[in-house]
């Protein structure tokens, strides 16, 4: 199971429900939400050392691989999650 480090430095099991959430809420349909997801998973064996990414380098992952299927969906996500 991949770990994310969140911003406060904690610990959290990676959870693919969160991508898929967070790109529906950005205006990206279920099937977008569900490729980038994907994308992410594939990502994830190459980038993650011991089994551990960063949130940041997960967002950005997310937003790189949602632009290029629906850029306005990408703005909305990366806008989002600037606030948080």
């Amino acid at each position: 199971m991949f770990k994310v480090i969140k911003k406060d430095g904690t610990e959290q099991d990676f959870d693919r429900g969160k991508i898929l959430n967070g790109v529906i809420k950005s205006g990206g349909t279920p099937e977008t939400a569900e490729a980038v997801a994907v994308a992410v998973e594939l990502w994830l064996p190459e980038k993650a050392a011991e089994e551990k990414i960063s949130y940041l380098d997960l967002k950005t992952k997310v937003i790189e691989t949602l632009r290029s299927l629906d850029p306005k969906a990408a703005d909305s996500f990366e806008a989002y999650t600037k606030q948080t």
